[in-house]
């Protein structure tokens, strides 16, 4: 089990609430999707985007590890729709990219933070999950983190309510 595996599984377990009653994301169907209160501190894809975007921007200026809570982000860009005009990512599919560009841009700026920081420690001081995403990528300069292939299926995967972590 990798780590994208182990990521998959917390999204799984990410309390949402039915009916005014909280329950794991993973004992849910399709037919629950109008009944589901997310509770998330975002309201469509677009600010979400924008969060992530500000984000990044913070990471790469700091010296510090930021914390975020990357099982939501990742419910976030998988079930928030798109706000359907005003915006310049009223596309739903132009939003979701525009999201996992910016998770991927921030993911890299703290690759390169860990590298330039903490990388001549042995491990950073307040490691979590999202750490163990990073921590799986050789430690070099400015790498980019190609880790699209693996958020792309667990959000498919995330959207069509299929949580069994086997294919």
């Amino acid at each position: 089990m990798d780590v994208y595996d182990i990521l998959f599984l917390k999204c799984t377990e990410y309390e949402v609430a039915v009916n005014e009653k909280h329950v794991p994301l993973w004992m849910l169907s399709k037919s629950d999707e109008e009944r589901i209160n997310f509770d998330l501190p975002w309201t469509n894809l677009q600010d979400l985007a924008i969060s992530l975007y500000e984000l990044k921007r913070e990471q790469q200026k700091s010296k510090e590890l930021l914390k975020c809570n990357l099982e939501e982000i990742i419910v976030g860009i998988s079930y928030l729709k798109s706000k359907k005009s005003g915006s310049l990512l009223s596309d739903e599919s132009m939003a979701i990219k525009a999201c996992m560009d910016y998770l991927s841009e921030f993911i890299t700026a703290r690759i390169n933070c860990i590298y330039r920081y903490y990388y001549p420690m042995k491990t950073p001081p307040n490691k979590s999950l999202f750490d163990e995403v990073i921590l799986k990528f050789p430690q070099k300069k400015d790498i980019k983190a190609k880790n699209r292939q693996d958020f792309e299926e667990i959000i498919s995967k995330l959207k069509k309510y299929d949580f069994n972590l086997q294919n």
